[in-house]
């Protein structure tokens, strides 16, 4: 697990000053050793998290013995033992024991072939000096970021935006129409960034080209997941169960490979007990780590002890610093563009304590994806209903009732009235432009151009038309809530205190298992995840499996409600400010910030969108404003 960045065409950064100081901000993803390779037309620069063979032979760039293949990779192939011995049966020989090698030699002999043989997580850039070929290339799932710049004919690419950002005269342009998105959202979808003149290479996708025309590169899809209609007729639930218990079981194993502490990051619900549970089983006895939340709904540490005990496995409570609104500010300075998950917060502090215990940490991310785990889930199970009133009825109810309605209820009227089912793409966040709280909120220059829902989601959302509602929720997640929010939370939030995060409901083998499973088998009107939870039943106890999602979230309205709250939103959000001017309408900020008192969970995520949008612009625009 580590950073990279470089450079193709005529201009590639050359110097060394130059390349140290983009290096050292991306310090945090590698702090083990750090290098860099230039070449006519090239650059590549790479910092190292050291997690197998931990030797001087595991430096990167790493060239191949005749000095014509290079490779820049960051990120895990969990299957790299099986891959080298068939490498090494085909006669090559290997000179350290990393998964980077193995794919180096691999990609030496297959090129983009080799792509469908990597089970892991991964950004990576190799060169064919002799062709003056090269391949950029992401993960299936996006479990690791790359950003790219096109400049003139060239090409820059990089783990992190910070680290484009520090080339000299790099532009610092807005994109104002991210606005809409992230207001919406509280995120950016990968499809935009917040900046002109950026981009994100695409989860499953890869990039080929010359290195003598590498701006002209354009990426293509390698890989990608399909959730199936539920009108395939299964196998047996057994024959399924035991199925998919196998690939989870194989899934774990490889994710415990490591030549450093391995833990796992534990909860009381079903995705991380069952990942522990599959551990223990396979005769590893890695070290559980809990975070406890006191006096808080969300706290789980009573449940994570009791699992904790139920498998014989040794149960390490972590000490949180008291998490607050100020901490917005240390999330403005890893994400590098608007983030507003409130659950980073508490992700980011259980990733600052857990860096004493373990370098890797595994966790449950991607199985309420996999397996219907989401609250919206269930809900859209009862409300099927909705769906099968006529549109036209629909919007006249949310026209005559809007003004009699609180602001939760005005706005779940107004999601049942979009159309082709689009409730089922914003049905548990806020994601809709046409709602009057978001609304307020928009620039005067974007709000005429705002329509329903942001361009993304609509856009996503149309590609599965035909399908069932669950259906095409699970293929909209994988599209966009998975790569561009959770996965975003767990990567900038482990790499800022140089901790890999691995997850086996991301092994690509479980995804597509799962996207086969029928409806019947994942949810019901009453809860998700059913056949992880009959998994469940046989190994832990009954107040996991049968237990309700508890989510991972931060008193919001509590912290806004309180005068010292208050007070600290109502400074940042309202006092004169050049770098934020433009970016919201200040009379639907000081409206929104009227009555904290009857303050909603609604309003709190909004006014906290706000403070993110806030804090990121007083950290990433430049002092003389935006142009």
């Amino acid at each position: 697990m580590c950073g990279l960045f470089g450079e193709f065409g005529p201009e590639a950064l050359r110097d060394p000053a130059d390349i140290e100081a983009i290096s050292r901000t991306i310090h945090h993803r590698g702090p083990d050793d750090g290098g860099s390779k230039t070449g006519p037309g090239w650059m590549l620069g790479f910092r190292r998290l050291a997690i197998l063979d931990l030797s001087a032979a595991g430096h990167q760039p790493l060239h191949s013995e005749d000095g014509r293949y290079v490779i820049a990779f960051n990120g895990e192939v969990y299957n790299y033992l099986e891959l080298r011995e068939e490498l090494l049966a085909q006669g090559e020989r290997f000179r350290s024991g990393t998964d980077t090698e193995v794919v180096l030699r691999l990609l030496m002999r297959e090129g983009a072939a080799a792509l469908g043989r990597l089970n892991g997580m991964f950004a990576f850039v190799f060169i064919d000096k002799l062709a003056r070929r090269f391949l950029i290339v992401r993960d299936r799932l996006g479990v690791k970021p790359l950003y790219l710049c096109r400049q003139g004919g060239g090409l820059r690419f990089a783990s992190e935006l910070k680290a484009l950002l520090a080339w000299q005269g790099a532009g610092r342009s807005l994109n104002r129409p991210a606005l809409l998105d992230f207001l919406s959202l509280g995120y950016l979808p990968n499809a935009t960034c917040i900046f002109q003149g950026y981009a994100k290479l695409p989860a499953g996708h890869c990039l080929e080209g010359d290195l003598d025309n590498a701006g002209r590169a354009e990426p293509r899809c390698y890989w990608s997941v399909t959730v199936a209609p539920d009108d395939r007729p299964p196998q047996t639930d057994a024959a399924t169960r035991e199925e998919l218990q196998a690939l989870l079981a194989d899934a774990v194993r490889l994710r415990m490979r490591s030549d450093v502490p391995v833990a796992i990051l534990m909860s009381g619900g079903v995705d991380s007990t069952l990942v522990a549970a599959l551990a223990q089983a396979s005769g590893a006895t890695p070290v559980a780590l809990t975070a406890g939340f006191a006096g808080a709904d969300e706290d789980e540490t009573a449940l994570a002890r009791t699992v904790a005990r139920h498998l014989g496995l040794t149960l390490r409570e972590l000490p949180i610093h008291a998490a607050s609104l100020a901490d917005v500010d240390e999330l403005a300075r890893i994400h590098d563009e608007p983030f507003a998950d409130p659950s980073a917060i508490p992700m980011f502090r259980i990733c600052e304590a857990a860096r004493r215990e373990a370098t890797v940490l595994l966790s449950g991310d991607g199985g309420d994806e996999a397996f219907g785990g989401y609250r919206r889930y269930v809900e859209m199970q009862r409300h099927q209903s909705l769906l099968m009133l006529p549109n036209w009825l629909r919007r006249a109810a949310w026209t005559g009732l809007r003004g009699r309605l609180g602001p939760s209820r005005q706005y779940r009227l107004a999601k049942a009235t979009l159309p082709d089912g689009l409730i089922g793409a914003v049905f548990d966040g806020l994601g809709l432009l046409r709602e009057s709280g978001v609304r307020a909120l928009l620039p005067s220059d974007l709000a005429g151009t705002a329509g329903d829902v942001p361009a993304e989601v609509a856009r996503l959302w149309s590609a599965s038309r035909g399908r069932d509602i669950l259906s095409r929720q699970r293929q909209f997640d994988y599209g966009l809530y998975l790569p561009d929010d959770v996965l975003v939370k767990s990567d900038r939030a482990s790499m800022a205190h140089s901790t890999e995060l691995r997850s086996p409901f991301l092994d690509y083998r479980v995804v597509e298992f799962a996207a086969r499973l029928p409806n019947r088998l994942l949810v019901s009107d009453r809860q998700g995840k059913l056949i992880l939870r009959d998994l469940a039943r046989e190994r832990l106890p009954r107040d996991v499996w049968a237990g309700r999602k508890k989510g991972f979230g931060v008193p919001l309205k509590e912290w806004l409600r309180a005068p010292g709250g208050l007070a600290f939103a109502r400074e940042r959000l309202l006092e004169r400010n050049a770098l934020t001017a433009g970016l919201w309408s200040r009379p639907g900020a000081e409206r929104l910030l009227q009555d904290a008192g009857a303050m909603g969970t609604h309003a709190a995520q909004l006014i906290w969108r706000l403070l993110v949008l806030d804090a990121w612009a007083r950290t990433w625009l430049p002092t003389e404003g935006t142009s």
